[in-house]
């Protein structure tokens, strides 16, 4: 057989474990993130950090005049 030695990378994630996936980051405020809220395009418009939501008859109600 051919005993060929691994890779450096291979070595190391034997002897480390595999490195993390870095935590996904809000593109509009900087924060991390475990969710994304998309507009009607599919656009990113926030995250659970910068974007906030208020009940429909709540908001009606206290802007009638728009």
């Amino acid at each position: 057989m051919n005993d060929l030695p691994d890779a450096p990378w291979i070595r190391d994630a034997e002897i480390n474990g595999m490195p993390e996936e870095p935590a996904p980051v809000c593109p509009i405020c900087g924060e991390e993130t475990e969710r994304y809220y998309l507009d009607g395009a599919g656009d990113i418009i926030g995250c659970e950090s910068c974007v906030s939501s208020i009940d429909a008859y709540d908001y009606t109600q206290t802007h009638k005049e728009d």
